[in-house]
């Protein structure tokens, strides 16, 4: 049975077992268990719902083709079916972008708000953090202060206009260049990490 909190009870690994043995009862619980879950991660990622229920539907067809294999070693069942969600998203993205990227959005939405509650979306987001801030730390100046000032320490346009002595359109402007900046270079680094 699967209890509140994303983790299954003491008897995960003979749930699983069910799963394997094709038993309806444990796919129907394992539906309604991750089904809403799923749907809210992957319109954090697409924002687009049709999108986001193939995204779902990818996973939980994987899901029903691997179980047989899956070996428990005490890992998480939660952690082997997000780690299939995060690639259906990944695959989703190759298929229509040509790299697998994670909008740069997503990245703002973890870094301004609380909406990641799952441990292992945390873990994602500090991934995507440390790709972030890596881009970040490859803009010329002033992009890179205009940034800093605009999006991770939440100053207003006038605000950072008046600490780095430029005028509002400047950094505007500048702000709209070095977020097509990082955007490019995450799309190279992830494109050249899943090439790999």
């Amino acid at each position: 049975m699967i209890e509140e909190g994303g983790r299954l009870s003491a008897d995960e690994e003979h749930f699983i077992r069910r799963l394997q043995a094709s038993d309806e009862e444990a796919w129907r619980e394992f539906v309604d268990h991750y089904a809403d879950r799923m749907l809210a991660y992957a319109l954090r990622h697409v924002k687009n719902r049709v999108a986001a229920e193939d995204i779902v539907e990818d996973t939980f067809g994987r899901v029903v083709s691997s179980i047989k294999g899956f070996t428990y070693q005490g890992i998480p069942l939660d952690v082997w079916v997000y780690k299939i969600a995060r690639n259906a998203v990944a695959d989703y993205y190759r298929k229509h972008t040509g790299f697998a990227v994670l909008p740069f959005q997503e990245f703002m939405d973890t870094r301004t708000s609380s909406i990641l509650n799952d441990p292992y979306e945390m873990a994602e987001a500090g991934d995507i953090r440390k790709v972030v801030d890596q881009a970040v730390e490859l803009l010329a100046e002033p992009r890179r202060s205009v940034v800093r000032l605009r999006l991770f320490q939440g100053k207003t346009v006038k605000e950072a206009s008046f600490l780095l002595g430029l005028s509002e359109s400047n950094v505007k402007i500048l702000l709209f260049r070095a977020l097509a900046d990082i955007r490019q270079n995450i799309a190279e680094k992830m494109g050249e990490r899943h090439e790999t």
